[in-house]
């Protein structure tokens, strides 16, 4: 599947919900988005249940404590798709691409903690365009080696007072498995512990294991697992589980891996698909593992989001009243969307939001109730319109 991102062919992430937590507009194209897989998780968490009223060590609580009972769901939208001007971007998406010993890496978007940065390999030119002015930008900064991982792969890019993941752009799959083990030290940076089971086509559901080692005893086995390109490999087909994967140090966030009981490993985290054969003893071996150990619980969602109308922009926030999406639009709560964030702001200042409009806003799941339903982490908003069963962002 050489060029060709994973995610086009995997039900369990929708691309529209990894462009916005990577934090890099892209340009618009229609997108429903069912109640299924991920993204159903997402809808469901929001709208099912009622306020929990017991009172939490910190003020600060996840969105799943703060249940709203909101209708029955299904949106209708666009990709994230505003091609923001250059002064209305984070440094980070301003500055996307770097060039070491020859080598072209691109900004994977996210950042990661200083924990992780190792030897400096010396500082290099840093570039961005502006595609409204059609002008190249460049600033010099310090470039890291990630712990942990080969320089030859992903490096650390000091931006601004953070560090971000650059992914050599080459297409340059590995030999085997070992060889990724080894490059990027995939039994320290990576974890699967979480995971979706499926059955003769069906979910089964949602399960977390305590401890992983046991899996990357049998994947490490594994090493001699040659490389597969395989245009017509398809998951949906086979008897399988499936990982949701975060990994700080190698720039991913709820990606996937796939081991299927017929004997194959299937990756999205490098963003083209990486297929290994380990054989069906071994993929039946962790299969088997992970129903035995696997805890069944509730789905995670790739992000959250909060519909409602914006009834006041003052004091630093945008003030959202969910009333119209409750079924009972007496039990609607006011949040506070806090516009400290660029990636907030500019809808105010630029895409001219105002009192009345319609929004729907992407976070990271945590309401700091104390402060008054503050919405901790927003990093994206479209304006909205509700219809028949469900959201509609215009393009």
């Amino acid at each position: 599947m050489r060029g060709k991102d994973l995610l086009d062919k995997m039900e369990l992430v929708d691309p529209a919900y990894v462009e916005a937590a990577n934090g890099a507009p892209k340009k618009k194209k229609n997108i429903f988005i069912q109640l299924g897989a991920v993204a159903a998780c997402l809808l469901t968490v929001v709208v099912v249940g009622i306020l929990t009223t017991g009172k939490s060590n910190s003020s600060q609580v996840p969105f799943s404590q703060l249940k709203r009972n909101y209708k029955d769901l299904t949106v209708v939208g666009s990709e994230f798709g505003v091609e923001w001007p250059w002064e209305y971007k984070t440094i980070s998406e301003q500055y996307t691409r770097v060039t070491l010993n020859g080598k072209e890496y691109s900004s994977r978007g996210r950042s990661l903690d200083a924990s992780l940065i190792g030897d400096s390999l010396g500082t290099f030119p840093v570039v961005g365009y502006d595609i409204a002015k059609q002008q190249e930008h460049q600033i010099t900064t310090e470039v890291y080696k990630i712990t942990g991982v080969s320089s030859d792969r992903l490096v650390a890019v000091k931006l601004g007072d953070e560090y971000y993941v650059f992914k050599n752009s080459e297409y340059a799959p590995p030999v085997n498995f070992g060889e990724l083990l080894d490059e990027y030290s995939l039994t320290q940076t990576l974890s699967l512990k979480n995971f979706t089971l499926y059955e003769n086509r069906t979910e089964k559901g949602y399960f977390t294991l305590r401890d992983d080692k046991y899996i990357f005893d049998i994947l490490s086995a594994c090493r001699d697992a040659e490389f597969i390109e395989d245009d017509s490999w398809y998951v949906s087909d086979k008897d399988y589980i499936v990982f949701s994967v975060t990994s700080e140090a190698l720039g991913v966030y709820k990606n996937v891996f796939y081991v299927t009981a017929d004997g194959y490993i299937s990756t999205n985290i490098f963003d083209y698909a990486y297929i290994f054969r380990i054989g069906e003893e071994a993929a039946q071996d962790i299969i088997s593992y992970a129903k035995k150990n696997g805890v069944k619980t509730e789905a995670e969602p790739y992000a959250y989001t909060l519909a409602g109308t914006i009834i006041k922009i003052a004091d630093g926030y945008i003030y959202l009243d969910d009333s119209i999406m409750c079924v009972d639009e007496k039990d609607g709560m006011v949040f506070k969307i806090p516009v400290d964030d660029i990636r907030i702001s500019r809808y105010i200042d630029y895409a001219k939001l105002s009192v009345g409009d319609v929004v729907l806003v992407y976070y990271l799941g945590i309401i700091d109730v104390d402060a008054g339903n503050v919405v901790v982490g927003a990093y994206s908003l479209s304006i909205a319109q509700l219809t028949d069963g469900g959201v509609a962002i215009p393009e």
